[in-house]
């Protein structure tokens, strides 16, 4: 059962509405209180990650060239060593010698930083970057805690 939704007022205008009204458009909300609500999760994810212990996925990208010496083996190595952590990696190939590697990471903020770290840190590595996000439902819904029915919810 969806929460009831609660009408509030905000009063803006000039030109920070007009940039609110380009971003809206520029992101395909349909309205402004899909905006609204869009960049209160975001601003409450961010608030989450940035609690080292709070419980995170993390998505790295990483451009290497694969001639590089052993670049290959020393990300599968930094990777074994953090098995609890990674859930998954894909290896594409861009070219000839350029590769495409997204690792999918889970445990703390702060471990999968710095594991992140650690592989775009990897010689060798041309560029690299870490998206992070929280792992648990923003905003809690219910926080006096209680078990719900998830089984018509499909991925």
């Amino acid at each position: 059962m969806k929460d009831p939704l609660v009408r509030f007022s905000v009063a803006i205008g000039g030109e920070l509405l007009q940039k609110f009204d380009q971003y809206r458009e520029t992101h395909q909300y349909p309205n402004r209180s899909e905006a609204v609500r869009g960049l209160m999760r975001a601003a409450l994810i961010e608030d989450v990650i940035t609690v080292d212990e709070s419980d995170a996925m993390g998505v790295v990208t990483l451009i290497y060239d694969h001639h590089a010496g052993r670049i290959s083996e020393r990300l599968t190595e930094i990777q074994h060593l953090h098995l609890e952590r990674v859930v998954t990696t894909t290896h594409v190939h861009l070219d000839a010698h350029r590769c495409l590697e997204v690792i999918l990471l889970r445990g703390s903020a702060k471990l999968i930083r710095e594991l992140a770290d650690s592989l775009i840190g990897t010689k060798g590595v041309e560029s690299g970057r870490l998206v992070l996000t929280a792992a648990g439902p923003i905003p809690h819904a219910h926080p006096h805690g209680h078990d719900h029915d998830h089984g018509d919810h499909h991925h």
